[in-house]
């Protein structure tokens, strides 16, 4: 997810923090699962280190910012919470839906956060500082448009994931074990690559609204 063309300026790059969200979500987990599968290590167990690289990274996270995360805390749980009910229920099938239980989560938090201050404005001041953040909070705060736009695209990422997360759960009860984590790692890139794509595109036609309503807005206070 990356910040609007209408704040402007320039910001720190995202792009460092997805690649390596790739590799430790989705590469490593894959590696892991099958290089311990054509070892001849059993099914579950193969899944339940694959959670290791995540898990690594939300600790990472916690400790290098020295405060609690909420991301990193939650994903955190959720892989803690997977892996000890998949043994207790010695099921291999609830291991494998745990992506789709943290997508539906994280996909509803998204939505919930849209009566107040959305996702996607949280994401922009986060990633953003100086001038450019100075201006996002200013069109957060003085217009509308920036503010429903900042909704849209915030509601485009949590109804996506929502709907991603179902079909994930699906896929986790009716493939071949040993086919999901492909499919799944497959689908995390597809699906990630859709909403960024389609929120760009909007974000890209509503900008030019917003920047017609700040221009306006100066010449009458002129």
């Amino acid at each position: 997810m990356t910040a609007p063309a209408t704040t402007g300026g320039k910001s720190p790059d995202p792009r460092r923090e997805v690649v390596i969200n790739l590799v430790l979500n989705v590469a490593a987990p894959l590696a892991i699962f099958y290089g311990l599968r054509a070892a001849g290590v059993g099914q579950w167990l193969a899944l339940a280190l694959g959670v290791v690289p995540p898990g690594v990274r939300a600790v990472w996270t916690v400790t290098k910012r020295r405060r609690v995360d909420g991301l990193a805390v939650f994903t955190l749980s959720i892989l803690v919470l997977s892996v000890a009910v998949s043994f207790l229920t010695g099921s291999t099938r609830f291991l494998l839906a745990k992506d789709g239980w943290m997508t539906a989560v994280a996909g509803l938090w998204m939505l919930a956060t849209l009566p107040r201050m959305p996702f996607y404005h949280q994401a922009i001041r986060s990633f953003t500082t100086g001038a450019t953040h100075e201006r996002a909070e200013i069109a957060w705060r003085d217009s509308p448009a920036f503010r429903h736009m900042m909704r849209v695209a915030t509601a485009i990422w949590g109804v996506g994931l929502v709907l991603d997360a179902g079909v994930r759960v699906v896929l986790a009860y009716t493939l071949p074990v040993d086919r999901v984590p492909l499919v799944s790692g497959l689908q995390y890139v597809a699906v990630f690559v859709a909403l960024e794509v389609s929120s760009q595109i909007y974000l890209r036609r509503a900008g030019a609204r917003v920047d017609i309503e700040t221009g306006q807005e100066r010449e009458a206070s002129s």
